[in-house]
């Protein structure tokens, strides 16, 4: 069986087994006869397909666990996200998994804290005491995009490199270590920058087409998004170019996939940074709360899940058009 799914698979049946535990407690909000309370996921609203793909792994997941006493909550900025934890602090519930928009909601997530609600944030991170933090790494999400593309180039030409400073720490560190390796092992390289206001394949699509007027020769280029990679590939193609050797991904979205699988002429690449984590992280305060240990948690509270880089020549492993993103 493909690795990828076989994986998924393996995930599949251990949730369903909690499911039925769940339900042999007559799939009410209890463990062990003890009320653990009402877990609540707090995240951005689903601007992009990677938030939309978060948003339903965490409606899947609230579904596999047989357990009523569960809520989604969205919101399109810092502040609405801030009022929403005041108010579940307020309602005192079991657990929060935050999501949160930027590093400004620390504020607001050090006030959950200090009401003793564990507190699992999920990829974008806030400096306080969280209970347990989940998410994939993006410093590889970084290093290894740019090693691939450094190599490719022989350690000489022109880079894109997308950069999104609204989406909070990810896009940030993930730049931030490509900076870094580009000017450490290919010097030569000449860096140039594409800022767009969101992660999504227009505002990539109408950045790209600006690159491409503004420089004539460009061999490739870093995304750290698939739904921008697709808008910067359709960029390209609308202006006719053929020097973009590379084009780098990040997430793991079927479309893009399939775009890797196809495309014969670019190197297309992505690394997995799947938004299935958020059911990860969800499990995780589920176990919290019923005073379970949870191994995949480091010394630091941390579960780091690795990217996988994704090519023309592995990508049959992960295709999967059955998956939600």
């Amino acid at each position: 069986m493909k690795k990828f799914l076989g994986v998924m698979a393996a995930l599949f049946a251990v949730l369903l087994m909690v499911g039925c535990e769940s339900d042999d407690n007559g799939g009410n909000d209890t463990a062990g006869g003890t009320d653990i309370g009402e877990i609540v996921v707090v995240t951005p609203a689903a601007e992009h397909g990677w938030l939309a793909g978060v948003i339903t792994f965490a409606e899947m997941a609230g579904e596999e666990l047989g357990f009523d006493n569960f809520r989604i909550l969205v919101s399109s900025n810092v502040a609405e996200q801030a009022a929403q934890l005041d108010d579940l602090i307020t309602q005192n519930v079991g657990a929060i998994v935050l999501q949160p928009h930027n590093y400004e909601l620390e504020v607001a997530a050090q006030r959950v804290i200090d009401a003793d609600i564990p507190l699992i944030v999920f990829n974008r991170v806030v400096e306080v005491d969280y209970t347990a933090y989940i998410a994939g790494s993006n410093p590889l999400m970084g290093e290894l995009p740019a090693r691939r593309i450094g190599e490719g180039l022989n350690g000489e030409g022109t880079v894109v490199r997308l950069n999104n400073p609204n989406s909070g720490s990810s896009s940030q560190i993930r730049n931030d270590v490509f900076l870094e390796v580009m000017a450490a092992e290919f010097p030569n390289i000449n860096i140039v920058e594409l800022t767009v206001q969101s992660f999504t394949a227009q505002d990539a699509l109408v950045g790209m087409a600006d690159m491409l007027v503004a420089h004539p020769q460009i061999d490739a280029v870093f995304s750290t998004d698939d739904d921008s990679s697709l808008g910067i590939l359709q960029a390209i193609r609308e202006a006719g170019r053929d020097d973009i050797q590379f084009i780098s991904g990040g997430g793991g979205a079927q479309v893009y996939f399939e775009q890797i699988h196809t495309v014969d002429d670019i190197d297309l690449f992505t690394a997995t940074y799947s938004p299935s984590m958020m059911r990860d992280s969800i499990f995780v305060a589920y176990r919290i709360l019923n005073g379970e240990d949870v191994p995949e948690l480091d010394e630091n509270n941390h579960w780091i899940i690795p990217p996988t880089i994704v090519t023309r020549e592995n990508v049959e492993e992960f295709l999967n058009p059955e998956l939600p993103f």
